[in-house]
């Protein structure tokens, strides 16, 4: 029985609580409608729930009417919050506490949320599911802060990924972030990984372009050309960067079709991040 939140009473309570707990843990909390604390505590419990509520049950006990209950536990005051793992009490609190004790409470008994994530994208990163991996592995990186034991880890899962779907300038800024103490062996393969990237795209055509462009009176052709270029080997960032550039010169510029091209590497870039940055850019031109 998958029970995520709950109002607990004597019959359900074998079920939701001792049995639920063997699946996952079970916050469970003993209140009153008399009690403001209560009334405080119940909404806040409900939002640290919604933000990751696979992550454990919560089960709530009314004591104005679940007496036999708040008897067998011989609870003396609400409100008290219990956790329960594997059929037992673990741990517990009463009485008014801050935000950060329930959530730091609540972590020290579930699971990193991110850590799961991560788990599950390296799994199906090595079922050759790179694309769905990529979807998990940004949700574990969003998931988490910078004082995350995993964050580097995810990190690297991400660049790893970035770097088999061939768009290594997503790569090259995760792993340039991660700290010289956490920089493994998979780094280090990554980063020869990338290295090698860089290399393959710097085609014939795209250096004749790049020495034609430093020394070229009127530029803006050239760096239109030099833009499609990148955009075929996958250099959006700088592609965009160029067309960008022209059209904060002359909005209107009409060779080569600027805009349109700029807006089909935005259309066509799986990079949220990057898309975002210059959509934001070409809006802040237009109007």
């Amino acid at each position: 029985m998958t029970v995520n939140n709950h109002d607990v009473n004597v019959s359900t309570f074998p079920q939701v609580i001792l049995e639920g707990s063997k699946e996952k843990p079970v916050l469970v909390i003993f209140w009153s409608q008399q009690c403001p604390i209560c009334c405080e505590l119940l909404p806040l419990i409900d939002k640290i729930h919604a933000e990751d509520d696979q992550a454990f049950v919560v089960a709530r006990i009314n004591c104005d009417v679940e007496q036999q209950i708040v008897n067998h536990f011989g609870v003396q005051s609400v409100p008290s919050v219990f956790m329960f793992i594997d059929g037992k009490g673990a741990d517990g609190f009463a009485g008014e506490q801050t935000e950060q004790f329930i959530r730091e409470f609540i972590a020290k008994h579930t699971p990193d949320q991110a850590l799961t994530l991560l788990q599950q994208g390296q799994t199906l990163f090595a079922q050759g599911d790179v694309e769905e991996a990529k979807t998990i592995i940004l949700q574990a990186l969003q998931s988490c802060n910078n004082d995350n034991e995993n964050i580097h880890d995810i990190k690297l899962a991400l660049a790893q990924i970035y770097l088999a779907l061939g768009e290594f300038e997503s790569a090259e800024p995760l792993l340039q972030a991660i700290p010289m103490a956490s920089q493994n062996m998979i780094y280090h393969s990554l980063m020869s990984q990338l290295e090698l990237a860089k290399q393959s795209s710097q085609t014939p055509e795209i250096t004749a372009l790049e020495e034609k462009l430093d020394s070229a009176q009127d530029k803006a052709p050239i760096q239109y050309q030099l833009a499609v270029q990148y955009n075929q080997v996958n250099r959006n960032s700088e592609a965009l960067t160029l067309l960008y550039h022209i059209l904060l010169t002359d909005l209107n510029y009409a060779e080569g079709d600027v805009k349109k091209t700029f807006l089909d590497i935005l259309a066509t870039t799986d990079d949220p991040k990057l898309v975002s940055e210059f959509r934001r850019k070409l809006y802040s031109l237009l109007y």
